[in-house]
């Protein structure tokens, strides 16, 4: 009750909609960042994704490249652009207008020259599609061929690219890490970029939100020679199975080639 009346107390007073902030803790001490729906107050200590922002410290290195699907405001796109340096890339795709504006700003206020934000969405196909927002800013999802659309929600036509033809169209050197946040879209933006896995075999960090998508992207990784553990929680096990094993494949996951 008190945690609750302090937020709405700095609600209204230090964290104003619209106010802007320095961050004071954490990784991305230092920069700043505009208070709104879509950020909340979590990025005044870096956010709560502590985990994940130690692998990504782990893997990458000045010079690399990385991209960042399903990259929200921006919260890990800044930790990529400070980690990868002035001489490496940011590539990343934001494809719901309001959250990729917050994106866009973030990487300008903060300086990120070597970032580049794309308000596309990334699949299997090259188009357009139907992009349904969900209960918040960060649950919405292209809805073809995803369970639980629901036709009520307000709906609209997003473009949509490959990470193959994203390959093919400039040349990305040093691909270090794909990070993938999509929805249940994981298995598609997989099937998109067998190529560029192929040719660059980069490392991926993979957030998992369906147990067929657990499934479908275990084997598809395993396919292609890669080991994969999941960030935090117990160890798979089980790779061909999916939640409510809890020795299976669920959670977030980094997977690196062998």
């Amino acid at each position: 009750m008190k945690e609750h009346l302090l937020k709405q107390c700095l609600r209204a007073t230090v964290f104003r909609p619209g106010a802007v902030r320095r961050i004071y803790f954490g990784p991305l001490r230092g920069m700043v960042f505009r208070v709104s729906m879509v950020t909340g107050l979590s990025p005044w200590y870096s956010g709560i994704e502590r985990a994940q922002q130690r692998v990504f410290k782990g893997l990458l290195r000045p010079g690399d490249v990385v991209i960042d699907v399903g990259a929200n405001w921006g919260l890990h796109t800044l930790y990529f652009s400070r980690l990868v340096g002035p001489i490496g890339r940011v590539l990343a795709f934001e494809p719901y207008p309001p959250v990729f504006a917050e994106l866009r700003w973030h990487l300008q206020a903060n300086h990120c020259h070597n970032s580049e934000a794309f308000p596309v969405a990334v699949g299997d196909t090259v188009g357009n599609e139907t992009f349904q927002p969900g209960a918040n800013a960060s649950t919405g999802r292209l809805s073809v061929g995803l369970p639980g659309h629901n036709v009520t929600e307000p709906v609209f036509s997003v473009p949509v690219q490959t990470l193959d033809v994203l390959g093919e169209h400039r040349v990305i050197e040093r691909l270090a890490l794909v990070k993938i946040d999509a929805e249940g879209a994981e298995g598609r933006i997989l099937s998109g970029a067998q190529r560029l896995t192929e040719r660059a075999r980069p490392s991926f960090v993979i957030e998992l939100h369906t147990p067929e998508q657990d499934v479908a992207v275990a084997r598809w990784l395993t396919e292609r020679g890669y080991r994969f553990e999941r960030v935090t929680g117990p160890p798979i096990r089980h790779p061909e199975c999916g939640w409510p094993d809890p020795d299976g494949v669920w959670g977030t996951i980094i997977a690196r080639p062998r």
